[in-house]
């Protein structure tokens, strides 16, 4: 049987009810990569749409077999929605963006010369920024501790525009697990990255879905896959509480204060808050751990996976890659394609 060579460009898009853009965006992706003359497949994933979305893709698979789609079951979030698509593609360099056109499929030649030009992972820097007060501090926050935990100063981090190089791809894929944000993790690796600036476009339906909630929920994201820093901060706060009753007390006892009371309370008050922070910090840590090794919490879960069959070699060594417990298929054609 003869086996298929992988394509130049893999794009993944990871969506959630933008069956609105889904046709322009197909088209203006397919119209970019045909000019430059590459050969490309096109990696949908529905992150579990409400709306017309699972249609709109499958009406477009049709259509064209270079698209692939895969539906989840449920809504996962944007991160195991991108992780599904980049375990999934097969081409010699990957590039991720959003389904709602505030990336321009016409940039992405942009990304690709980074990479041609010797950078293992491109991303894009966006040249204007379309977001409320509330979201802009929250990302400084993202990118200054992403920056500070892996090592690698950007001016943005965020946004999912982003290439990668096909073997700094492997190696973040063999890295990956539920929870561990994929583009921090690739720099973590220590492959070389280069920022592109491009144009952002204002979105066109709907808002964002990234909440404060969201942003802080990445923040604590960043902090346990990547750093033990805050075990090292808990032991620097039990020595600062011990100082601090030590000083405490040799006042109480030099001063001959009258009444326990006061003091009393302000120490039990403080050795309770050290135990709540341990106990809070320790929970994240083992939380982490549990949800890897219990196999009760995969990061997505695939209704169905493409209707057109693949023969690349690549795809069939995806499964060796993942985490143990870290995907779920549902669809029995897709099981049967990665054993």
């Amino acid at each position: 049987m003869s086996v298929s060579p992988p394509p130049a460009v893999s794009v993944v898009v990871a969506v959630f009810d933008d069956a609105a853009c889904l046709a322009e965006l197909a088209r203006r992706i397919a119209a970019t990569l045909d000019e430059r003359k590459l050969a490309f497949e096109l990696i949908f994933v529905d992150d579990g749409s409400h709306d017309s979305t699972a249609a709109v893709l499958r009406e477009l698979e049709s259509a064209d077999n270079r698209i692939r789609v895969f539906e989840l079951t449920r809504n996962f979030g944007q991160a195991a929605a991108l992780a599904c698509g980049l375990l999934a593609a097969t081409g010699e360099i990957t590039v991720t963006l959003d389904g709602d056109l505030q990336n321009p499929p016409e940039e992405i030649p942009e990304l690709l010369d980074a990479i041609a030009a010797g950078a293992a992972v491109a991303t894009a820097r966006r040249d204007q920024r379309y977001e409320g007060v509330l979201r802009w501090i929250g990302s400084r926050a993202i990118h200054w501790l992403a920056g500070r935990l892996t090592g690698v100063q950007l001016e943005d981090y965020g946004g999912n525009f982003k290439a990668y190089r096909r073997d700094a791809l492997a190696a973040t894929r063999q890295a990956w697990a539920p929870g561990k944000p994929f583009f921090p993790l690739a720099l973590w690796l220590g492959f070389p990255v280069r920022e592109v600036a491009v144009r952002h476009e204002p979105r066109r339906t709907g808002r964002s879905r990234y909440t404060t909630l969201a942003l802080l929920r990445i923040n604590f994201d960043l902090i346990t896959a990547f750093t033990t820093l805050p075990l090292a901060l808990l032991g620097a706060f039990g020595l600062a509480n011990f100082a601090a009753a030590g000083l405490t007390l040799t006042t109480w006892v030099l001063f001959g204060q009258d009444g326990w009371v006061l003091p009393a309370t302000g120490l039990t008050l403080l050795l309770v808050g050290a135990v709540f922070i341990a106990a809070g910090t320790l929970g994240l840590y083992l939380g982490r751990v549990y949800r890897l090794v219990s196999g009760g919490e995969p990061a997505y879960v695939v209704r169905r996976g493409p209707r057109h069959p693949t023969e690349r070699a690549a795809s069939g060594d995806l499964a060796l890659s993942r985490p143990l417990n870290a995907v779920l298929s549902l669809d029995p054609e897709a099981k049967e394609k990665t054993r």
